[in-house]
């Protein structure tokens, strides 16, 4: 969805979207049931999460808070093993997120993309609020566990 807006080498190159530190392992995406079913079949081990949405199973070796998991689907030289159209909803949206500012819903930007420099920022909030926003309400309705908690690290570009 976004590729036409970053640049393919500093996404390859960051990850920070795929890999996860334990205390950060709840931001993993909640799957459909589509993304389940096809996960499943291709033997990629998933967790059930305390909030009842399934993710990605994370395999961290130690206790340590620092220590970093990859989601299961990332090649760490070519990205994401998955087909475009089979990636989860959050992971072809991201740096953007909708979250939950008490009863309304938010949606921004992560402010720490390395992929967002020049005018990157910009582009991504234009395309977000001209051609994602039905998208993302319309996911965020069928679909209200990918709706997150409100995060400061994220600048607001759209409230309801």
């Amino acid at each position: 969805m976004l590729t036409g807006i970053f640049s393919p080498s500093k996404c390859a190159d960051c990850k920070l979207c795929c890999n996860f530190h334990r205390s950060s392992a709840w931001e993993t995406p909640a799957l459909n049931e589509a993304q389940i079913f096809l996960l499943n079949e291709l033997c990629v081990p998933l967790e059930k999460r305390p909030d009842g949405t399934t993710s990605f199973f994370l395999n961290f070796c130690t206790d340590s808070e620092d220590e970093v998991a990859n989601c299961p689907m990332l090649n760490p030289n070519s990205g994401c093993t998955l087909p475009r159209e089979d990636r989860p909803f959050e992971c072809r949206i991201w740096p953007v997120r909708v979250m939950r500012e008490h009863s309304r819903l938010v949606i921004g930007i992560y402010k720490n993309c390395a992929a967002l420099e020049g005018d990157a920022f910009e582009k991504l909030r234009e395309f977000t609020l001209s051609e994602l926003l039905p998208h993302i309400l319309e996911y965020a309705q069928k679909h209200p566990r990918a709706v997150r908690e409100f995060d400061t690290a994220y600048q607001i570009i759209w409230k309801s």
